[in-house]
């Protein structure tokens, strides 16, 4: 469970943390495997929302194919508009 801060206990912590200055001392990765593990995490990041959209256009398509199969047709042309987007 996640802990429950009082607003005096927030504003101390607060203050604690800008007499520390942490962010003056944070260079990010120093050594190349570092920097290569960085690198890979923004990468996996990258991937995982580029393959989100793509199951998020299927399903879009999918749906459109089953509306029209019921003999509806979609409102807008979603499909479309997607594509422009590219």
């Amino acid at each position: 469970m996640a802990r429950v801060w009082t607003d005096e206990q927030k504003a101390r912590q607060s203050a604690l943390i800008r007499s520390w200055k942490p962010w003056e001392r944070s260079t990010g990765p120093v050594t190349q495997e570092g920097k290569a593990s960085s690198a890979q995490n923004r990468q996996k990041a990258l991937d995982a929302a580029r393959q989100e959209i793509e199951d998020a256009r299927k399903a879009l398509a999918q749906a459109e194919r089953n509306l029209e199969r019921l003999g509806e047709k979609p409102k807008d042309n979603f499909m479309a508009d997607i594509k422009r987007m590219r």
